[in-house]
């Protein structure tokens, strides 16, 4: 059985360098995830769920959400949700669990997630301590949807919508004739923050695992998925440098959110 490839790396000039050789050697573009703790699975929210765990359940939990968010999110914003793959996006982007899962196309947003959400804490010195290492995953999408629907016999790339193999992805009253793998598809671009983080995405189908256990179990194309590890005691000057280099939270939330974040860590008010 195949395991996911490690790198650990410890400067910035290091993680562009291996990102740069693995881009040489891909046939299309790469993505990117960044995650603040090292052993954060790649797992949509909606599979997060604490109780309900089978492709059954999360049908109709999934059907319960959209219906709820349809009916409730009316006053709140002025636009037409035309379908349902409209709706999961949308949905996606206020934080209602779904089973697409983010990454982006820009390996330095994702640098910014996994270093600027690495749990921390305050030491005596003044200077943050960080709990665990942090990672970001980098992910062939053509690759890997080529194997995951070669049953199919797809030869395709990136899915989108509109494409006949993503039929099988629907959301539907039931599971049951749903494909099996997460597959990478470009979404909508429905406001300024993912067009700043350059978003796409994976969806979920029935399998509920992780998309690194999805990997060794399934033999998918050896460096389709690679995780980039940063050790700890590494995090605090890589993210001098990468917010030296102008990677900030105004550039990454390109809203009054975005830069009351930056102003309270300029400031001296992040812990």
């Amino acid at each position: 059985m195949a395991t996911v490839r490690e790198e650990k790396v410890r400067t910035l000039p290091q993680y562009l360098e291996l990102l740069e050789q693995a881009q040489r050697r891909a046939p299309s573009s790469l993505w990117y995830r960044g995650c603040g703790t090292v052993s954060y699975k790649l797992l949509p929210s909606l599979y997060r769920h604490e109780r309900l765990k089978t492709p059954e359940e999360l049908a109709d939990l999934e059907r319960s959400l959209m219906t709820r968010f349809r009916q409730r999110s009316i006053p709140y914003h002025s636009r037409s949700l035309t379908d349902d793959w409209d709706t999961l996006f949308f949905m996606q982007h206020y934080g209602v669990p779904t089973r697409l899962l983010d990454w982006t196309e820009n390996p330095l947003i994702a640098l910014h997630f996994a270093l600027m959400g690495a749990s921390k804490k305050r030491t005596k010195s003044g200077k943050p301590a960080f709990a665990s290492n942090a990672a970001v995953w980098v992910f062939d999408p053509v690759a890997w949807n080529r194997h995951a629907l070669r049953h199919v016999s797809f030869e395709g790339g990136v899915l989108t919508p509109d494409d006949e193999a993503l039929k099988g992805y629907k959301p539907i009253p039931k599971f049951a004739g749903m494909h099996n793998q997460p597959v990478a598809l470009y979404g909508a671009h429905n406001s300024a923050r993912i067009v700043a983080q350059q978003g796409v995405f994976t969806i979920f189908g029935r399998d509920t695992k992780p998309m690194e256990t999805v990997f060794n179990l399934d033999e998918f194309p050896e460096r389709c998925l690679v995780k980039v590890v940063f050790l700890r005691s590494v995090i605090a000057p890589l993210r001098k440098s990468l917010l030296s280099h102008g990677v900030t939270e105004s550039v990454v939330f390109p809203d009054l959110e975005g830069l009351a974040r930056e102003t309270r860590r300029v400031f001296g008010f992040e812990v």
